[in-house]
């Protein structure tokens, strides 16, 4: 078996406008990558773009990435995920280029997974059947009060979520916040309304289940320091990603500062060895890569590995397509130290839409794993058809 073709698939949908501490989303996009064999067998992965234009993932997949691995046999996913990082180390260790190689490498394995007749977690080695999920919403819209905060939480509750996660962070008076370099500031709250956003989601949930927050790096570490207090005493039990993670020494001081708060990170990390440094400087409780931007599922599999052997626990990062939650459920349930992981409650089409049957869970919403060979799910291709912008 070779690989014939290597496509990207750009897909794009117009969403009610939500906003996090930095940005405002009006529309959800996502990048495919389709690749295909002279057996008639293809692959879907997903390239987590952060917002990025498509047509740049697009050229990176097509123009850059497929000339290593076309003519090759897609089995061998180990050799061409080195063949396609060390043709491109000099611009592409991190980026687009290394979200683009971790949405080819989760194709390939959905080919492996279809030629063997098995879904990814069982070619790994199945942990868990089922994986338990928060709620992630709680985001900033045009003329969403708290009491909007609060009827979103009850929905997530009446679901049967025990664990919830908000934003928080998008508060322009505060010095060196991001907001004020990002280009917009709609929505935006004070300070003391984040603080009372998370007491009302936390007096609804009473002392049952965890409560995050999410500040998107958007913060300096001495203003992370300065909310400790006000966090603990919210009810805050999960703080995640408050500054950038490059800032090592600004992390050690929070994740000290916060305890008992345990300390989320990083979606926007790339790699095993960049995971590992930063597990090594003990910067973060709970470890939280994306599969569709840190190096695919592959990768992952390493990262959670590695956590494991620095007993921390594993939440994955999932805000993309359906695509992209197929294979974080695939790569969870392979990993025995998994905590909750993302379930996006947002209204996406992308994620909802487009599959032939939904994703399944129990009344305590823990997601059954997809058991149909490879990612386990089969795409609508009538309905995505319509999204699709290349």
């Amino acid at each position: 078996m070779k690989i014939t073709s290597v496509k990207a698939i750009g897909l794009r949908w117009e969403c009610p406008v939500m906003s996090d501490a930095m940005s405002v989303c009006k529309a959800r996009q996502a990048l495919w990558v389709k690749v295909e064999t002279d057996s008639g067998v293809y692959g879907i992965g997903e390239a987590f773009c952060y917002g990025s234009p498509l047509i740049i993932a697009r050229h990176i997949v097509e123009d850059q990435l497929a000339s290593a691995i076309i003519g090759e046999n897609p089995e061998n996913i180990q050799w061409l995920w080195q063949k396609m990082y060390w043709k491109n180390v000099p611009n592409g260790r991190t980026g687009l280029v290394m979200g683009c190689i971790s949405g080819i490498d989760i194709a390939l394995w959905d080919i492996l997974g279809k030629t063997a007749g098995l879904s990814i977690s069982k070619l790994l080695g199945r942990h868990s059947d089922r994986i338990p999920a928060y709620a992630s919403g709680g985001f900033y819209a045009p003329g969403k009060s708290i009491d909007g905060l609060k009827q979103e939480t009850e929905k997530y509750l009446e679901k049967g979520y025990k664990d919830i996660k908000i934003k928080i962070g998008r508060n322009p008076k505060l010095e060196r916040n991001a907001v004020n370099y990002t280009g917009n500031t709609d929505f935006s709250v004070a300070y003391e309304e984040d603080i009372r956003r998370i007491e009302a989601v936390r007096r609804l949930m009473g002392n049952k289940g965890r409560l995050a927050a999410d500040i998107n790096a958007a913060w300096p570490a001495n203003a992370v320091l300065f909310a400790a207090r006000d966090f603990k005493e919210a009810g805050l039990n999960w703080l995640e990603e408050p500054i950038l993670f490059e800032d090592e020494e600004g992390l050690k001081q929070i994740r000290e500062k916060l305890s008992p708060i345990l300390l989320m990170g990083y979606e926007t990390v790339q790699g095993c060895q960049n995971f590992t440094r930063l597990m090594k400087a003990n910067v973060m409780d709970i470890v939280q890569p994306d599969i569709g931007w840190s190096g695919g599922i592959s990768e992952l599999k390493k990262i959670g590995l590695a956590a494991e052997g620095f007993s921390k626990l594993v939440s994955l990062h999932s805000f993309g397509s359906c695509v992209h939650f197929a294979a974080s459920l695939q790569l969870s349930a392979c990993l025995p130290n998994v905590e909750a992981m993302e379930s996006e409650e947002n209204e996406n089409f992308l994620k909802t839409g487009v599959l032939k049957t939904p994703f399944e869970y129990d009344k305590d919403m823990n997601f059954y794993v997809p058991d149909l060979p490879g990612l386990g799910i089969e795409i609508d291709w009538d309905k995505a058809e319509p999204l699709r912008v290349f």
